[in-house]
């Protein structure tokens, strides 16, 4: 299990070229490139360590899709960054897991995962990142009550930000200061109040995660798991949530 390794070393190597002033970002906000490559990497994850998920996704009966739109029994439709479940019809590109089908539409989805960022004004976004987060699982326990809902969240903990929509200049990059870790550790903090359930019927996401990150978004990139970072073991690790999902999933739906 080594999505957030991965990512960290993706967002490294990635390479956006802003056109306004031609400065080169790790990550740009208007663009979901970041988004696509952890929920990739999270799916494939998944698939590693749930056997049911697993057996069902080489015999074709479960599928993922990124970025997919679907209409839950209510009629209440979604956009999700991470979508698991029964496939209606797939992707014709193909998918980049290896023995896990990807989907370009499903009928049912198990397993849905938001994927949320904060990369810079932390303080300001923290009522709004909240706010998206907890109307993630409502909608999705609303539309499908034993659906797994799944929130993940990357956040900062770098000095200075380059913001690709704060530049102002072609010869010089502007960066936002940060009081670091205090900034960080409050976001990943506030984000701890999101209540996470253990049985359907309560309300909450099934499983949640913060993760760290250090990079001005010009330099490098580099995953940060000491503290502020949550701990191995805390309701918000990355491993706790990933294990809770296989856990809900075994017991959900492993004989779809």
């Amino acid at each position: 299990m080594n999505a957030l390794e991965r990512f960290a070393e993706w967002l490294a190597n990635h390479r956006h070229r802003d056109p306004k002033y031609g400065h080169v970002y790790k990550y740009h906000s208007r663009s979901d490139a970041h988004s696509i490559a952890l929920c990739t990497l999270v799916a494939e994850d998944i698939l590693s360590i749930c056997p049911s998920l697993r057996e069902q996704a080489s015999a074709g009966r479960i599928a993922f899709g990124i970025n997919i739109g679907h209409i839950w029994p209510n009629g209440k439709k979604k956009t999700i960054d991470l979508a698991i479940g029964r496939p209606q019809q797939l992707d014709p590109e193909g998918s980049p897991i290896k023995g896990f089908p990807k989907a370009a539409e499903l009928s049912e989805v198990f397993i849905s995962c938001e994927a949320k960022t904060v990369m810079t004004e932390h303080k300001k976004s923290q009522p709004r990142i909240f706010d998206e987060l907890g109307s993630s699982h409502e909608i999705v326990h609303q539309g499908r009550p034993d659906a797994i809902a799944v929130g993940i969240t990357m956040v900062n903990i770098a000095d200075r930000f380059a913001s690709p929509l704060r530049q102002k200049s072609r010869k010089n990059i502007f960066f936002l200061d940060h009081r670091q870790p205090d900034v960080a550790a409050s976001m990943i903090q506030h984000l701890q109040g999101l209540p996470i359930r253990d049985a359907v019927g309560q309300a909450g996401f099934d499983a949640y995660c913060t993760f760290v990150v250090n990079t001005d978004n010009i330099g490098g990139v580099s995953l940060w798991t000491a503290s502020p970072a949550p701990q191995p073991g805390e309701k918000d690790h990355y491993q706790t949530a990933i294990g809770r999902v296989t856990r809900f999933y075994s017991e959900r739906f492993g004989s779809v």
